[in-house]
């Protein structure tokens, strides 16, 4: 996983890394050239030399400085950057990615979960491969050079205070195989926080109106104490290897002055020896204490890039076609063969959500479906749409088996408006042109697709009219607008066959009638044909064909003079909206509704 991640995204910046690489080098050289040089001064002024010779030194060492300051901010600049740009490609794949799945994959996951992955992981992923490599080289180089002066200056002396810290590298290991299982468990419990707060705001209406405020900040109280005490833990561990290696430093300075100062004495060091050694231990116990902060980061970015690397090898879960749907003129024609679905991810005895439907539509046509609460009408436009795969052999456009459709020719050709309105939080007119990206709205376009959704009159009225930013997720239009602005980008894509699932609850009867005129003037101009899902069977009554779904498939099916004819579900039905809705009363078709009911 690590060495893919490193081919795919990590090798097209080899040359920034090396480049980086060489001026880290210059840096760690430059930092530890510095106290041979603080040596000779000191060596020097022992020996009371001239003081012009002082300052030439002293100027080297400032030069060193300014110098250690240039190197060492391009060459974070030459790994800081490709992190950056790491960060950028990975949250792009991983958004691609996510928008390939169904919607079964969604319903699987929890969305604070992929947020966190998205998010937070993706952070630690850049840390991983910015941040992290020029940190771990600095140590690694930093500690071998600093070894390899302070073992020509006294090898017993090194010997001796490398035993301390080979003892912190231990404690080191243990801590760190610890915590990297901690770190694990904590990002998933970081999910699980993230999950519970979503949800509780898009539920807040919900959460509100039942006054269960102090029942969903208790379970928002019990997810984040666990990832709380998780996160302890974690720091806990920290806390306990971080003074270790400061002691170790303390230690080796202790047996620098106890054993160094004898060597100074006795002449096998001299005093600008023992200088530049205090300088060296700095130096080295710096990079051990700095390797808590690598390891950890290297933990934490494993885990994460794991997490990530998930979401990076998804594969679409619907197939991909290689026929082209060929526009002809003709519009498409549906055709649908005893079609019977039930979800992946049902028990095995459970009972389809769809049995046996079969049913034509031909070009210029209009399907009505109506069907009870979980008879499986949002269940078929999904299939129809092949945002779920449906069986093969049981749906056909224009002949051809929709799972053989070449994805962007079937996307081009179909058009969905589901039953949950979800409005952006832009302007008016971005939300209906928003398939061509924001600012790219064709002006002409988006009036036509307004006026033909029945929604013009009212967004005029706006204060700022098509400028007009909507609330997130469409909170501050009403819900028949939300409805209507769906429809609008309909309109405003185009569309061959077009799919309408119960959009029209909202809408007041005058609007739903000539919006269904226009749909319908729209479709025997242009050739083009509609399914039209609604509990509200005025919405379909001029639909060429009615299906009625039942319990074990289709219970009915006819024109909506066949239907009342019947005497059935459909004429029962009829009835009743009819007596809820007064507005309704002067329908010719009422009085013949009753007749048959009675």
């Amino acid at each position: 996983m690590v060495l893919a991640f490193v081919r795919r995204y990590v090798m097209p910046f080899w040359p920034k890394y090396l480049l980086g690489l060489l001026f880290l080098f210059a840096t760690v050289q430059l930092t530890v050239g510095i106290p041979g040089l603080i040596k000779q001064v000191i060596d020097e002024l022992s020996g009371q030399r001239r003081i012009a010779t002082i300052d030439q030194y002293a100027l080297t060492i400032a030069g060193f400085a300014v110098l250690v300051i240039f190197v060492r901010t391009f060459s974070r600049v030459l790994f800081f950057n490709p992190g950056r740009e790491i960060e950028f490609a990975v949250r792009n794949e991983l958004l691609a990615r996510l928008l390939r799945m169904s919607p079964a994959y969604f319903r699987r996951q929890t969305l604070g979960d992929l947020l966190s992955r998205t998010n937070d992981d993706a952070t630690f992923v850049r840390a991983l491969v910015g941040f992290t490599p020029v940190m771990a080289l600095n140590i690694i180089v930093s500690a071998a050079l600093s070894s390899y002066r302070m073992l020509r200056t006294d090898l017993w002396l090194t010997l001796t205070c490398v035993v301390p810290m080979i003892a912190a590298s231990f404690i080191l290991r243990v801590a760190v195989r610890r915590s990297f299982t901690m770190m694990r468990v904590t990002q998933e419990a970081l999910g699980k926080v993230s999950d519970t707060v979503l949800e509780t705001y898009k539920g807040v209406a919900v959460v509100q109106g039942a006054a269960a405020e102090q029942a969903y900040l208790a379970r928002f109280d019990q997810d984040n104490q666990r990832f709380t005490s998780l996160s302890l833990q974690v720091i806990g561990v920290r806390t306990f290897v971080f003074p270790i290696v400061a002691v170790v430093g303390n230690l080796c300075i202790l047996l620098l002055l106890f054993m160094g100062g004898d060597h100074v004495v006795h002449g096998l060091m001299t005093l600008g020896d023992l200088a530049a050694y205090s300088s060296y231990v700095g130096v080295l116990v710096s990079a051990l204490a700095s390797a808590g902060w690598v390891i950890g980061s290297i933990q934490r970015g494993i885990v994460s890039l794991r997490r990530v690397w998930d979401i990076l090898q998804l594969q679409a879960d619907t197939p991909e076609g290689s026929l082209p749907l060929v526009d002809d003129g003709r519009g498409l024609h549906l055709q649908l063969r005893d079609l019977t679905y039930r979800h992946p991810d049902a028990a095995p005895d459970a009972q389809p959500v769809i049995s046996h439907l079969s049913f034509n539509l031909e070009s210029g046509k209009v399907l009505g479906i109506y069907g009870a609460v979980a008879s499986g009408k949002s269940t078929l436009v999904s299939l129809l749409s092949r945002l779920q795969p449906p069986p093969p052999g049981t749906v056909f456009i224009n002949g051809i088996d929709i799972l053989e459709i070449r994805e962007a020719d079937l996307r081009a050709a179909v058009a969905v408006v589901p039953q949950e309105a979800f409005l952006f939080s832009r302007s008016v007119r971005d939300n209906v042109a928003f398939a061509d990206g924001q600012g790219a709205a064709d002006p002409a376009r988006v009036q036509s697709a307004l006026e033909k959704a029945q929604v013009i009159d009212e967004i005029d009225r706006f204060e700022s009219g098509l400028d007009t930013v909507i609330g997130e997720r469409g909170l501050s239009v009403s819900g028949g607008q939300r409805q209507r602005l769906q429809i609008a980008r309909a309109f405003y894509r185009g569309f061959r066959l077009l799919l309408l699932d119960d959009v029209l609850s909202a809408v007041d009867h005058d609007t739903e009638a000539r919006l269904l005129h226009v749909l319908q003037t729209e479709i025997a101009e242009r050739g083009t044909s509609a399914v039209i899902i609604s509990h509200r069977l005025s919405a379909l009554r001029q639909a060429q064909e009615i299906v009625v779904l039942g319990e074990h498939g289709v219970a009915e099916r006819g024109s909506h003079a066949e239907l009342l004819a019947l005497n059935g579900i459909y004429a029962r039905v009829w009835q009743t909206q009819q007596q809820s809705q007064p507005e309704l009363a002067g329908d010719a078709a009422v009085p013949q509704a009753q007749a048959l009911v009675a």
